[in-house]
């Protein structure tokens, strides 16, 4: 037990969170079989039965909930080895890891990465496309580039430009339906909103117009595709005024609407903010956004 391999624990905990086999195995990116291994191995070296099959998946035993604990804390641990030993690197070699949403990610970040790299060709760069906060204490990402304020004091965060966010429409679909001027008229559009995220119904309250769910015809969380059914002529949009205006067939509507601009933010863990590639990383995006989110923008 001395000896225990902590990639055993990790096994178990992840299997733990997720309550099968097949769910732990794409996350921690092992085959099934693996993992399975690992957990017969655990199994083997500490004498217990750790979980039981059921027709929901894997359950922890008695013996299993009493080691999730201490296994949370060694994950924990782990996590912060692995962040402060990154963040004595000196080597602008290695990959930073760079977590983006959709629009930032597609649109933003290539012509920035192209120029990084032209300066720095030793730095490996792995991109993350997600429209969720990737976690940068568990290393899902070394450099985020968030639409809100992070507010975990762990964190280190820079603000670049906001971006500036209003109505569009196809100009067929509103020679079709007719142009909105009013939030009730507005309503009874063909509105394309999100699915499961609730950020737009939470944004529109803000500002005093209830919507649900309902409101919107056309629900995706990809904003791409919220994009191309605007550009196909589905419906309204709300989006980026800079990026719809490189799209002839988008005509910008409800002017009159205060839409609060979008919060843009350069974010790092603070244990790897002084890793050497990590810092060059984060400088250059500083220096690239720091007049305008859509320099050279790719369309």
């Amino acid at each position: 037990m001395n000896n225990l391999n902590w990639n055993l624990v990790r096994s178990f905990l992840t299997v733990s969170r997720n309550g099968s086999l097949s769910a732990a195995a794409r996350e921690l990116g092992v085959s099934q079989p693996t993992l399975s291994r690992d957990i017969q191995a655990l199994e083997t070296a500490t004498e217990l039965n750790l979980f039981k099959r059921t027709t929901q998946g894997l359950q922890l035993t008695e013996a299993g909930q009493r080691l999730v604990d201490a296994a949370t804390r060694m994950n924990a641990a782990a996590d912060l080895f692995s962040r402060q030993a990154s963040g004595m690197s000196v080597e602008l070699q290695g990959t930073v890891r760079i977590s983006a949403n959709e629009i930032v990610g597609i649109y933003l970040l290539p012509a920035a990465i192209a120029a990084f790299r032209e300066q720095h060709p030793g730095v490996q760069i792995e991109i993350v496309i997600t429209n969720q906060a990737s976690s940068l204490s568990k290393r899902q990402a070394d450099v985020a580039l968030r639409m809100f304020q992070p507010s975990q004091p762990d964190l280190v965060a820079r603000r670049l430009p906001d971006m500036e966010l209003g109505f569009y429409a196809h100009r067929d679909y509103l020679q079709k339906y007719g142009k909105p001027e009013t939030m009730e008229e507005f309503q009874q559009h063909t509105i394309i909103g999100f699915d499961e995220n609730m950020e737009y119904i939470e944004s529109a309250a803000q500002l005093g117009f209830q919507f649900t769910r309902e409101n919107f015809a056309l629900r995706t969380d990809h904003m791409l595709m919220q994009i191309n059914l605007a550009r196909a002529g589905a419906g309204i949009i709300g989006t980026h005024v800079v990026l719809a205006q490189h799209w002839n067939e988008l005509e910008r509507i409800l002017q009159w609407v205060e839409l609060p601009p979008l919060e843009f933010w350069l974010v790092c863990h603070r244990d790897v903010q002084y890793n050497s590639r990590i810092r060059s990383v984060m400088q250059f995006l500083a220096k690239w956004f720091e007049t305008t989110p859509y320099k050279k923008a790719i369309f």
